[in-house]
């Protein structure tokens, strides 16, 4: 059963820092580190202030795909 759309809780565990150039065709992942929501939120608007050329923000850990 999926847990819908609603807010995320901030001790939620899973979440790492994703990242577009606004200016690049470049977008990436920091997967070494994996951290709370309200980390990876923190984490994210840190780096946004560092680098105003990026846009990041926190994600749930992507999934491994195995086919059928």
């Amino acid at each position: 059963m999926s847990a819908g759309i609603g807010p995320h809780a901030p001790d939620e565990p899973g979440y790492i820092v994703a990242w577009r150039s606004k200016k690049e065709f470049r977008a990436g992942k920091y997967l070494d580190a994996i951290m709370s929501y309200s980390e990876a939120e923190g984490k994210a608007e840190e780096l946004s202030a560092k680098n105003p050329e990026t846009t990041f923000w926190a994600e749930h850990t992507p999934q491994h795909f195995e086919p059928h």
